[in-house]
């Protein structure tokens, strides 16, 4: 009979060849679509479901008609990027408008709520630290409504917006594209800052998961050479293609990246005439490898975003 240790031994090779042969592109144009009681249409991108070796982390991509809310849930932390439609988020019983381009990070464990009152279709985009919180029986997820048609009289009655603050602690709930930071680094054409860890930037306090980042990479171009831990890109807008641990996989708008758990080299090229925009989700528990042991520290080869010639 096989011991304890012997089979951690197998399991360390199995997590090795598990990564290796994972797939790293989701690709829009295949996602299954469900109905849940969450969402009237929802899809798994990058996800333990869906064959990507997570590191305890999942994106999820729905849609909410027109006139229609989400379910009302709470859960662990959330961050969501309208990728279309305009309406309001409902917190822990105050508003928070959206419009394309709104991001918003739900704290841990706070009651919330989508609602579509535009023309068109809410289509957006979830990071979730799920299956982490699940394995280590810390996972909770409660149900309050399900997802449905508007109710008018209801929606007369819904708080106008006062800030995109969380009173609790005053941390930041929400922000528009127009606000988007962008930054002075240089590792591709163009960085907006979005979700901080600390609050000193932008307001937000992303523990568990965070919209990051916006990168543009200009025509012709490819970003920084590096590795680190997981993240997860979206792709926005154009086409490209990314190399991870010396592997070409194409992508084009509507796909999701993963760069997988451990440390390795990738580097994200556009060889086309026109911008390409990258969504990056990230999640807190790679910060819990980064600090305690050297080894995960981050790397960089080429510190630049240069042309793809040179």
């Amino acid at each position: 009979m096989q011991d304890f240790y012997s089979a951690w031994l197998e399991a360390s090779g199995r997590v090795g060849k598990t990564v290796e042969e994972a797939p790293r592109v989701a690709k829009g144009k295949n996602l299954n679509w469900v109905r849940t009681r969450q969402d009237s249409k929802a899809a798994l991108m990058i996800a333990p479901e869906t064959g990507f070796p997570t590191g305890g982390s999942l994106l999820m991509k729905a849609e909410v008609p027109v006139a229609w809310h989400t379910g009302r849930h709470l859960h662990g932390e959330e961050a969501i990027y309208v990728e279309s439609g305009e309406g309001f988020l409902v917190l822990d019983d105050r508003r928070y408008d959206f419009r394309k381009g709104t991001i918003f990070h739900i704290p841990y464990r706070s009651p919330h709520q989508l609602f579509n009152t535009g023309k068109e279709p809410v289509c957006y985009l979830s990071g979730l630290a799920w299956p982490l919180e699940a394995f280590i029986h810390m996972g909770r997820i409660e149900q309050i409504e399900d997802a449905g048609p508007n109710d008018p009289a209801a929606l007369a009655k819904a708080p106008q917006e006062e800030s995109q603050y969380w009173p609790a602690d005053g941390r930041r709930i929400s922000m528009h594209e127009e606000q988007f930071e962008r930054s002075g680094e240089t590792k591709h054409g163009a960085t907006y800052f979005l979700m901080g860890r600390t609050g000193k930037q932008n307001g937000f306090k992303a523990t568990a998961v965070a919209i990051s980042s916006i990168f543009l990479d200009l025509p012709h171009s490819k970003s920084h050479s590096h590795a680190h831990p997981e993240a997860y890109l979206y792709a926005l807008q154009g086409s490209g293609y990314s190399e991870i641990g010396a592997k070409r996989y194409e992508w084009e708008q509507g796909d999701a990246v993963h760069v997988p758990p451990g440390m390795m080299h990738h580097q994200h090229f556009n060889p086309n005439d026109t911008d390409m925009k990258e969504l990056r989700f990230e999640f807190g528990i790679r910060y819990w490898f980064v600090d305690q042991w050297e080894g995960y520290a981050t790397i960089d080869r080429h510190m630049k975003a240069t042309h793809m010639d040179d």
